[in-house]
């Protein structure tokens, strides 16, 4: 009997001196919460050693997520013009034009008016009914321009051209023009009238910038204006190629604030 009280109690200490089954909890790539036995039993030589370094925590598995994020650039999808899904790598930084100083394909200010016997000839009060697109500042607008829309009359014929209003004109702006569907070797002509549809200004032959098509936009030339004349009211404009008025294309205007 003494006995097998002495063997109970020798039991019952090696129960209370065992050491706690212990684990670790981590997070797996899928977001699934793991609990890991870490505890070895005494023979753990033919037990497979468990390394905790090779478990990430909680803090250190949502740094590697950001830090694998950051690393990889993404993709943008676009349809090209003959209608083919293209994907691409999106570039870190898009430059549509870049220059230390800006350059201005023409500047309609008061000292480079036409000449008074211009303004005071007849032009375009014909044309008011076509100045229906309006551009308001900080904005943008649109024209599609059409030979069977207001042709207008030069001295070589009429050609298709685009109408644009102009309200509230600051003392000083630039005005983005792009012209789209247009050939490299295309020429911009643009008239500038005032609110009586006179002629202040005419620029002709602007060269502008072809842009190239890129994933956000279509191919384009474009001009830039600088306006330092609030009597400017309304602008016209056409595209020549080779001496050849075009037509069946997209104008659009955008102003800005010209700061000194």
């Amino acid at each position: 009997m003494l006995f097998c009280m002495l063997l109970l109690a020798t039991f019952a200490m090696a129960d209370a001196g065992a050491e706690e089954p212990r684990y670790y909890t981590w997070v797996d790539a899928q977001g699934v919460m793991h609990n890991t036995l870490i505890s070895q039993p005494e023979d753990s030589s033919s037990q497979p050693q468990l390394n905790s370094e090779d478990f990430p925590s909680e803090e250190e598995y949502q740094q590697n997520l950001n830090n694998r994020s950051a690393e990889q650039k993404p993709f943008f999808t676009w349809t090209d013009a003959e209608g083919v899904i293209r994907s691409e790598v999106k570039p870190d930084v898009l430059v549509d034009f870049v220059a230390e100083e800006i350059i201005y394909d023409a500047v309609f200010a008061p000292p480079f008016r036409l000449p008074d016997y211009v303004m005071r000839g007849e032009c375009c009060q014909n044309y008011a009914a076509a100045f229906s697109t309006v551009a308001e500042f900080n904005g943008s607008a649109s024209y599609q321009v059409d030979d069977t829309l207001f042709p207008f009359q030069t001295q070589s014929g009429d050609v298709a051209a685009g109408y644009f209003s102009l309200t509230k004109l600051a003392e000083k702006e630039i005005i983005l023009l792009k012209g789209y569907k247009l050939p490299k070797d295309s020429t911009f002509e643009v008239i500038g009238l005032d609110s009586a549809y006179q002629p202040l200004y005419l620029a002709s032959k602007l060269n502008g910038l072809f842009i190239e098509q890129t994933w956000k936009d279509l191919a384009y030339k474009k001009i830039l204006l600088e306006i330092s004349d609030p009597d400017i009211k309304y602008l016209v404009v056409f595209v020549r190629s080779g001496g050849v008025a075009l037509s069946n294309y997209r104008l659009s205007v955008m102003r800005d604030q010209l700061l000194d």
